[in-house]
């Protein structure tokens, strides 16, 4: 294929822009919360959970026995499932807050 000065620039400027949005935390934190998550539900068999959930009759029970009663890996994705949560929703409000501060 035969390509022209204009294409080249702006296969360059269309990689560095790519480049830029793979480097932002948003992007990089909803790709390892998609992968703890596919592996978790590798682990955990979802239909076997919500049948139980239906019988117990305390959900915070039911998910405090659940926890404490799962193999120590599924213990461990369940805490880096939680610890990406929480640092996605601080970056999602620390970037509202500077975006109203700097407008």
């Amino acid at each position: 294929m035969y390509l022209t000065m204009r294409n080249k620039i702006m296969f360059g400027v269309y990689l560095m822009y790519l480049i830029r949005k793979l480097k932002s935390p948003f992007f990089a934190e909803s790709f390892i919360f998609a992968i703890i998550g596919m592996v978790l539900f590798y682990f955990v068999s979802v239909p076997s959970v919500l049948a139980n959930m239906r019988a117990s009759k305390s959900f915070y029970t039911y998910f405090m026995e659940a926890f404490v009663n799962a193999d120590f890996l599924v213990q461990s994705i369940l805490v880096l499932a939680l610890i990406t949560a929480l640092f996605f929703v601080r970056n999602i409000t620390v970037h509202a807050i500077l975006k109203t501060r700097l407008v």
